[in-house]
């Protein structure tokens, strides 16, 4: 059988167990009402017709979860990306976009990944988006190199120096880019950090990637940059931390490695201070509320000054000792209200009143894991003792409603942030998956409140992966968002990616309320 029969056949399966199951629920729950109540307003809204955050199977079988779902945002301009799907992660400079391709495989294995299917390859890679005009954003081109043909959720682009950089998913290649002009980034340099296995060629595929980097002490997942551009954190997950000196943007270098690995990271403007998200899985959600750092679940907070300045020499045995802890706070997913195995995935430092904050969201990013991870707001300013002054809970997160959102064969899990303003923040933008776009006001950080959201209609164009149900997209049903978000204030502008549509811009309706950030500019 193809392929693209199994494919068939795993989508005909999924949806048959999944009306099996609602069938035998019955519609106890309350949720058929809502599910066949379509709500329209004068402002464009469309408006979720199941619980928040949901896309709910009725809607995905009538079709009408093809439509999206939104409220107090709409459509400026958008660009499929020549509908390859996989879209994941995004950055950006100026003008430009940078979105970059994932898939299933990641989590499923090579059965379910685009990057070995003839039909992807040619269009993985780092596609470069001009939307200097945002009604009609251009694809210039998409660029292939060693790591940001599999970057997964590492690529960054820093404003100070101009520069675009990305490690190889599960690898060691380190990929630099020169973006002095944004719709014409140059690879500077490609290189290796720590050490790895270069696995045989792949067979020949149309458009072929060769050879798989595969990382042995460090394995590339994320990453994040000091404001000065000067330094890079990249993560692993679950071996170690990359420490690397961007300086000489042709030789970057290695400073060191060092456990215990974060899934991903953020920084101060100072690049002094580094926030760990530690992925506990290995604690099963079992760990201590506020425990050890090491294993749990949790925010970590490192002096990395050392780093900085240069004055913490590299370390000429690969591995060097952890950056001095400043202070951690962590959590147990199952008394937080999470399934065993979600872990701690964002970090990013924001201030509000003048006080600082780090925005962190837990992640299980796959179907069948209700109740889903969350997010939370945690006030950092005594870094010695952080303390979550509220958590951000969708209804699709809770476990009450696991019945209800089961069935759906979707992922609910949070992912990632933007902000309107990182020093003084009142707006909160997140992405969640097959929940979409969430937009929060946040003025009040200990009682942030929902006011707008964005369910992408997906795009019917692009194929599907075996089993992308459970991960990205469904690729005709329903779509999801996991990139990062830009705010652009002075346009009032919103940059996203999503998993099928692509490349989108939005702006605020009436409907998202007074609350909504206003454009700055003329």
């Amino acid at each position: 059988m193809s392929p693209l029969e199994l494919r068939g056949v795993a989508k005909i399966i999924v949806l048959a167990i999944s009306v099996l199951l609602v069938s035998s629920c019955g519609g106890s729950n309350g949720s058929s009402s809502r599910n066949n109540t379509e709500v329209a307003s004068p402002n464009g809204d469309l408006l979720e017709t199941g619980l928040q955050g949901q896309v709910p199977l009725a809607d995905q079988l009538s079709g009408r979860a093809a439509q999206g779902y939104r409220k107090g945002l709409r459509l400026v301009g958008e660009n499929t990306i020549l509908d390859r799907g996989a879209n994941f992660s995004m950055a950006w400079l100026d003008d430009c976009a940078y979105v970059t391709t994932t898939s299933p495989g990641q989590i499923f294995g090579p059965a379910s990944s685009p990057y070995i299917d003839p039909q992807f390859s040619a269009l993985n890679g780092m596609a470069v988006i001009d939307a200097s005009d945002p009604k009609n954003p251009k694809l210039i081109d998409i660029l292939q190199s060693p790591a940001m043909i599999a970057p997964h959720e590492s690529i960054q682009a820093n404003q100070a120096r101009r520069i675009i950089v990305a490690t190889r998913g599960g690898g060691t290649a380190l990929d630099v880019y020169d973006a002095t002009d944004c719709r014409k980034p140059v690879l500077t340099a490609s290189v290796n950090i720590g050490l790895g296995i270069t696995l045989p060629p792949l067979p020949d595929l149309p458009g072929g990637i060769g050879s798989i980097d595969q990382g042995l002490a460090f394995m590339g997942h994320a990453m994040c940059i000091t404001n000065d551009g000067l330094t890079a954190y990249a993560t692993s997950s679950a071996q170690s931390n990359a420490v690397i000196d961007l300086t000489d943007l042709e030789d970057p270098k290695l400073i060191q490695l060092y456990s215990p690995a974060s899934h991903d990271c953020g920084l101060n403007p100072e690049g002094t201070r580094l926030y760990q998200a530690n992925f506990g899985f290995v604690s099963l959600g079992l760990g201590l509320p506020n425990g050890p750092a090491v294993g749990q679940n949790g925010l970590m907070i490192l002096d990395v000054s050392g780093f900085q300045d240069r004055s913490t020499p590299p370390s000429p045995l690969l591995f060097g000792t952890q950056p001095p802890l400043v202070g951690f706070l962590g959590w147990t997913n199952i008394l937080d209200g999470e399934a065993p195995t979600a872990g701690s995935h964002t970090a990013r430092w924001f201030k509000n009143g003048g006080r600082t904050y780090v925005y962190s969201s837990d992640e299980w990013p796959t179907a069948g894991v209700c109740p889903w991870a969350h997010s939370r707001i945690i006030d950092i300013t005594d870094e010695t003792n952080p303390v979550k002054v509220s958590d951000i809970i969708l209804d699709v997160n809770k476990l009450e409603n696991c019945l209800e959102t089961e069935i759906d064969i979707a992922n609910y899990s949070a992912h990632y942030v933007g902000f309107d303003d990182v020093n003084n923040a009142t707006t909160l933008f997140m992405s969640y998956y097959t929940g979409g776009l969430r937009v929060w006001d946040i003025r009040d950080p200990a009682n942030p409140f929902e006011i707008a959201y964005w369910h992408p209609a997906p795009n019917p164009n692009t194929p599907t992966v075996f089993l992308s149900e459970g991960f990205g997209s469904s690729g005709d049903r329903w779509d999801a968002v996991a990139t990062y978000i830009r705010y652009r204030p002075e346009t009032g502008h919103i940059w996203l990616a999503a998993y099928s549509a692509g490349f989108q811009i939005l702006e605020f309706t009436d409907s998202a309320g007074p609350s909504a950030p206003k454009p700055t500019g003329p």
